[in-house]
């Protein structure tokens, strides 16, 4: 018998996309929030100064959808 590999139904399929996204997401916000912590706590840098509010707007936009995907894998 060939070794072949088992298929996804639809419903696993989309499940995995579901928990991939958050995956990707959560780690994008995490990464976000380093840098910027560095930024700003280093003393020549007025980088996080300039951009905090922008940041902080698309980590609640992402926040926001990533909530939205949670309660829909939860459905």
């Amino acid at each position: 018998m060939a070794n072949r590999k088992p298929r996804h139904t639809h419903a696993d399929a989309q499940r995995i996309h579901t928990h991939t996204e958050i995956d990707r997401r959560l780690f994008r916000a995490e990464r976000l929030v380093r840098c910027m912590y560095f930024e700003a706590i280093s003393d020549s840098s007025p980088v996080a100064e300039l951009c905090m509010s922008s940041v902080l707007s698309y980590l609640a936009d992402d926040l926001r959808d990533l909530r939205k995907l949670t309660e829909k894998s939860r459905q």
